[in-house]
């Protein structure tokens, strides 16, 4: 069996919806780092009264938790980028992408000092088999 150069091209309209998953991912996992950091800011949530707290607090004096805000605007733009992409690629694979998102998050959280989350082998090997999960997502085509 002959492999044909065509079979290995990707089409200008597919790096389009590579590059909107990425940045859909990158995004997502920004959103998740700065609200960390906001709720690390904040403490921990351990009743309504403080639930509701949080959400007063945000919306009379917003920069109180201005990294959960932050956090939720990047978040937002997050998901209507991740709506340019559903209408783009099949479920079955734009989905399991997503798990980048993990990779992103572990990275950041690990390298951001004002959270202060550790690198372990068992973390490091978990997002290991992620990225070769996602590898086999993304190496398999339409029969």
């Amino acid at each position: 069996m002959r492999l044909d150069p065509s079979m290995l091209r990707i089409s200008r309209q597919s790096w389009v919806s590579i590059g909107l998953l990425l940045l859909s991912v990158s995004l997502m996992a920004a959103g998740q780092l700065c609200m960390r950091r906001g709720m690390l800011a904040f403490g921990p949530i351990e009743s309504p009264q403080a639930f509701f707290n949080l959400v007063w607090s945000g919306i009379v004096a917003p920069m109180s938790i201005g990294f959960v805000w932050l956090g939720m605007i990047v978040y937002s733009i997050a998901i209507m980028v991740w709506l340019q992409v559903l209408s783009r690629m099949d479920l079955s694979i734009a989905f399991p992408m997503m798990s980048l998102s993990y990779v992103l998050v572990y990275l950041g959280a690990a390298l951001w000092p004002a959270l202060d989350e550790a690198i372990t082998v068992g973390r490091l090997a978990g997002t290991g088999l992620i990225m070769c999960g996602v590898a086999l997502v993304a190496g398999s085509r339409r029969s």
